[in-house]
């Protein structure tokens, strides 16, 4: 029962993480929580699915407003092309980018290092 129950509304596990995560980030000001949920919604329109550049997406809102700042001090003000950025950055489908599992690997590092130097930016800018 419980197979077909998944079949017909998804992974049950996966909707409970889902709505755990959302509850973390209905928890981020809400002017942080609002953006967040506009890019979402942006990237989903482009297949974007609960993935790793949107929890990367929560723990820099997440640090930034621990910080005390703007969220538009984040993501600048044309969020659009902020998260044109993210979906840039993390293109890691093989097939669409023509990137091999290891590239993918380095690929990966690389998002990493510059979300890092980018919340250094933002970090010194406010010093």
């Amino acid at each position: 029962m419980k197979k077909f129950i998944e079949l017909i509304i998804g992974d049950l596990e996966s909707k409970k993480e889902y709505k755990a995560f959302m509850k973390k980030v209905n928890s981020l000001p809400k002017d942080y929580a609002f953006v967040f949920k506009k890019i979402q919604k942006y990237m989903w329109n482009f297949g974007y699915g609960f993935g790793e550049e949107i929890i990367n997406l929560y723990e820099l809102f997440e640090a930034s407003a621990a910080e005390g700042k703007h969220v538009l001090d984040v993501t600048g003000e044309d969020v659009a092309a902020f998260a044109d950025e993210l979906m840039s950055l993390s293109k890691l489908d093989g097939e669409e980018s023509g990137i091999k599992l290891g590239e993918q690997v380095e690929l990966k590092k690389e998002i990493e290092s510059r979300v890092e130097q980018q919340v250094k930016i933002w970090t010194n800018k406010n010093k």
